[in-house]
């Protein structure tokens, strides 16, 4: 330094040494480096030969920029010694708080001491009291990359030029000396920058120049009049800002882009402090950016935002890495905003964080779109309910909770009686006014907890929590009396409604969530059948928690093929000879007993699992032979079998095969088979066209008897039970059964009695004119011998 004859052209050079101790110090902070001492040479000058040559300036703004350089100099010292007991205490928040300010102290230090030292050379070329050495100007200009000329006044000729500035203006040193500098430069920068030298009062002007490849430089050229009282040369200094104009092109360019866009830019330092917010942020949260800086951004999330979307982002950042993320802001009136978030670090020359950059885009039409989207596919239309989707999710979480907690709860499906009835008899749009009308009733009156959906046409489903059997069968008591008692106001006047319901009880022993509902659904069957409006819970007193099986069982009966055929005779009233009999379906337990249909045809149905059942038993009365061959087997086939033509089709295939084998088979339907007359007589004909004659059971149990008459081919009417057993006692009864069997003769038509348990009924069945009966006056059901030896059988 004892080469430099002015102040700030030294410190200039030396700043660098306190960039690279700035960058030792943090590579020490993140090592076991040493940390480098302060540079004792640069205070020493500065304290001594410096002040004593600053003492000499004559411009006032020199003087004050050599006092905010040592300012400057003693804060950064400042700030590394910071960081270092930071470091040691383990505060790596101080610790990156006191590298930034010091990287800010030394940027600014170096930005003053160019300023200065331009501003004291042009001072010391213009007033000439002091004489630069050749090394000196050559250090400096070079070290900031500024060319110079000299050129007389007289004559406008370049007297000397270094090799910089001929390479500025695509020539060699030695072809400019003695050009003329006003044809070079151009006349009217020329002339500007001579005019204003000469006067005492340098300016820039900035020039372009075209280079060799077509483009052009950029050019800043200043020019100071040399001696002062009596110029007879002009000094230029010549800077190629080429590449810094460029610069700020695109940094202008980039800046009216990200103001412009639509997407939320955001900014912050190495703590999260927010630095720099563009106008879409302050359009989008309703922030002015004065509201913003230097807050963190956590300040935009509230208590609705994902713990786990905030966790993801705070490890990104923590790590130092990029993320993305979907999450939930506030605007400043309180609203809620979604936002798909870009978190990209900006790193330094160590590859420390230095900024964080955040681009955000507005989505939140997008998840306003989504959540209607969801909520139209998981809510009823008709009844806004949870429908049978949500339902199920709902159901698993609530099946998941009992598990985990040993808890309980009931499931409950309630079905609309007579439903159908609505709908034919007042309109569709009325059946739409019963089913809103019940669902905002049940809704109205859940407690706490419990919750109600849409299941699916007339049915509902509800989930009672933390309810034992008898809970939930009062629960579900209590909604069917609520529903009865509201009857629903319509067009056509009050109308009553009715419903009936099935409850299963969540129990450790259940398998599933499956086979709860098919309990619950067990339950409504047996519900309806025993007349509609009522509830029927397990082991709240109902048939339930008397034996009736579940569908899990009948399903392990059907697949260890422990489904069997029991036989019951039919006798002929006037003779008393066997002239038929009935293949009835069986479940052997495991343990042998033989257990009847009615204790598990409800949980077959409600599954669907009863066309199985009914494969089983056709398929073995098919290969059980008769007693003789005039009489008639009748083989029961159910809705759910007759549905499935290929089922139908398979039992055709198998009486066809037998030849003349084939006995004299009759397929047995139930009066209370729901499908329409029509479709059954569609499903029937393939039995018919094989041979098959058709019998209806259940005869005199619902309004549909005398249809079947008139549009199926029937050839057998099976008495229903009841009036059987009535018949001694009710005269009316007896009327009743009289007409059938004169109706049926007239048809040519036989009936069947059944239920027969004693003599005096088999009489007046008789006397009345009905054909056939069966019962257990004449015989109970039984297994044929070989099934009774293979599952040994103990009660038949």
């Amino acid at each position: 330094m004892e080469a430099f004859k002015t102040a700030f052209p030294p410190l200039l050079l030396g700043i660098r040494r306190h960039q690279e101790r700035l960058r030792h110090t943090l590579h020490a902070l993140t090592s076991d480096a040493a940390i480098p001492e302060s540079d004792a040479d640069f205070a020493a000058w500065y304290g001594g030969e410096g002040s004593a040559l600053a003492a000499t300036f004559q411009d006032d703004e020199l003087r004050s920029a050599w006092q905010r350089v040592g300012e400057l100099n003693a804060a950064l010292n400042s700030a590394i010694e910071h960081s270092v007991e930071a470091a040691r205490r383990g505060d790596q928040r101080a610790v990156r708080r006191e590298i930034d300010r010091a990287f800010t102290l030394s940027g600014e230090m170096l930005e003053l001491l160019v300023a200065a030292s331009l501003r004291e050379l042009a001072f010391a070329l213009r007033s000439r009291q002091q004489v630069l050495s050749d090394r000196y100007e050559r250090d400096l200009l070079e070290a900031a990359q500024v060319t110079r000329c000299a050129v007389r006044i007289a004559d406008q000729r370049i007297t000397e030029c270094d090799g910089g500035f001929a390479a500025l203006f695509n020539g060699k040193r030695h072809d400019l000396r003695n050009a003329d500098a006003r044809s070079l430069i151009g006349p009217e920068a020329y002339d500007r920058l001579a005019s204003s030298a000469i006067e005492g009062r340098p300016q820039r002007v900035e020039l372009q120049v075209p280079r060799p490849d077509g483009e052009h430089r950029i050019l800043e050229l200043v020019a100071y009049a040399t001696p002062p009282g009596a110029p007879e040369s002009l000094d230029f200094l010549v800077v190629d800002c080429t590449q810094a104009v460029q610069d700020a092109q695109q940094r202008k360019l980039l800046s009216t882009a990200i103001e412009a866009s639509d997407q939320i830019v955001m900014i912050t330092d190495a703590l999260q402090r927010i630095v720099y917010v563009n106008t879409a942020f302050e359009r989008v949260t309703g922030y002015q950016s004065a509201d913003v800086l230097g807050r963190s951004p956590h300040f935009l999330q509230g208590s609705a935002t994902n713990p786990a979307t905030r966790v993801k982002l705070r490890e990104a950042i923590d790590a130092g890495r990029p993320a993305s993320v979907e999450i939930l802001n506030y605007r400043k009136n309180g609203k809620p905003y979604w936002v798909d978030l870009a978190v990209v670090p900006v790193t330094g020359s160590l590859g420390e964080v230095s900024h964080w950059v955040a681009i955000q885009r507005d989505i939140s039409e997008r998840k306003a779109q989504e959540e209607e989207i969801t909520r139209l596919a998981m809510e009823d239309f008709l009844t806004g309910l949870p429908n049978r989707r949500a339902a199920e999710t709902r159901l698993a979480i609530e099946w998941n909770r009992a598990r985990r907690e040993s808890g309980t709860f009931a499931i409950a499906i309630a079905d609309l009686d007579r439903f159908k009835s609505v709908n034919d008899t007042y309109g569709h749009h009325v059946g739409d006014l019963a089913l809103a009308h019940v669902a905002k009733t049940l809704a109205d009156n859940m407690r706490g907890g419990d919750w109600i959906a849409r299941w699916g046409g007339e049915e509902f489903l509800i989930c009672y929590h933390d309810l034992d059997s008898k809970g939930a069968f009062i629960a579900g008591e209590r909604a069917r009396k609520l529903v009865r008692s509201r009857p629903l106001s319509s067009p056509q006047g009050e109308l009553p409604i009715t419903l009936s319901m099935g409850v299963s009880v969540y129990q450790g022993d259940v398998d599933s969530m499956k086979d709860m509902i098919a309990q619950a659904d067990s339950l409504l069957y047996e519900a309806k059948r025993a007349g509609r409006d009522r509830v029927m819970c397990t082991g709240a007193g109902t048939r339930r928690g008397k034996g009736v099986w579940g569908v899990t069982q009948v399903q392990a009966a059907l697949n260890e093929k422990r489904v069997v055929a029991a036989y019951q005779p039919i006798v002929d009233l006037r003779t008393g000879h066997v002239v038929a009999d009935e293949a009835l379906a069986r479940i052997v337990t495991a343990e042998g007993t033989v257990v009847p249909a009615e204790q598990f045809i409800v949980a077959a149905e409600s599954l669907n699992l009863v066309s199985r059942v009914d494969e089983c038993v056709s398929t073995l009365a098919l290969a059980q032979p008769m007693a003789n061959s005039k009489q008639v087997r009748f083989i029961n086939l159910s809705s759910q079998f007759l549905a499935d033509l290929d089922h139908v089709q398979e039992l055709v295939a198998k009486v066809s095969g037998m030849g003349k084998r084939r006995p004299y088979l009759v397929a047995e339907i139930s009066e209370r088979q729901s499908s329409e007359v029509p479709m059954m007589k569609k499903h029937l004909r393939p039995l018919v066209d094989a041979g098959f004659r058709i019998a209806v059971d259940d005869f005199g149990s619902g309004a549909a008897s005398f249809m079947y008459l008139a549009e199926l081919p029937v050839h057998f009417l099976k008495i229903e039970g009841w009036m059987v057993r009535r018949i001694v006692a009710d005269r009316r009864v007896r009327q009743l059964i009289g007409a059938i069997a004169t109706t049926a003769q007239s048809l040519n038509v036989h009936t069947v009695a059944e239920c027969v348990e004693n003599a005096e009924t088999a009489q007046v069945l008789c006397d009345l004119g009905v054909d056939w009966a069966q019962g257990y006056f004449f015989a109970k059901p039984m297994l044929e011998g070989a099934a009774r030896e293979r599952y040994a059988v103990k009660v038949a």
